[in-house]
């Protein structure tokens, strides 16, 4: 087969060896690149969504406390002890929003913050903390609250929007 080949001949078919191979390495790297990439893209993704989906429960959950709030359905005790829960989630979720996508963890910080302080201002809270009676705030409060909400609640928006700024 190889019979009366000339070093020339030789030479030329290494070369074209060699070409193939080139071409085979190429195109595994480039896949494999292409795959890495697309599962990195993949995994930020569903971590985006999972802490968007996270971000809108908590929206949920915050609105669904101020109405209660606003009806005057909790009791004193309650509402400090809900207030701290939201607390947490909200710290928790900041730090690593915070950590990983760069979103500045005041913003949902100073809207509990602003409603703690509403809360707490009002003497109908006051007054039934020790007997952990349902409080009717006044309404002053109530519309603080509103307020409250109305100014704060495109804070969520926004974090989403930080969120999948990239």
């Amino acid at each position: 087969m190889f019979q009366g080949w000339e070093i020339t001949d030789y030479l030329q078919a290494t070369q074209i060896v060699v070409s193939v191979m080139e071409i085979l390495v190429t195109a595994f790297v480039a896949i494999w690149v292409v795959q890495s990439v697309q599962t990195k893209i993949d995994r930020e993704k569903v971590l985006k969504d999972y802490f968007s989906g996270e971000l809108i429960q908590l929206r949920t959950d915050l609105r669904a406390f101020l109405d209660l709030l606003i009806r005057g359905q909790m009791e004193a005790q309650s509402i400090k002890r809900e207030h701290n829960l939201l607390r947490v989630r909200i710290n928790d979720l900041m730090d690593v929003l915070n950590e990983k996508f760069n979103v500045d963890k005041k913003y949902l910080s100073a809207y509990r913050q602003g409603l703690l302080k509403i809360v707490e201002e009002d003497e109908n809270y006051e007054s039934g903390y020790s007997d952990n009676l349902k409080v009717k705030f006044t309404d002053s409060t109530i519309e603080r609250l509103h307020k409250l909400r109305t100014k704060n609640d495109h804070v969520f928006n926004y974090i989403l929007l930080k969120l999948y700024e990239d």
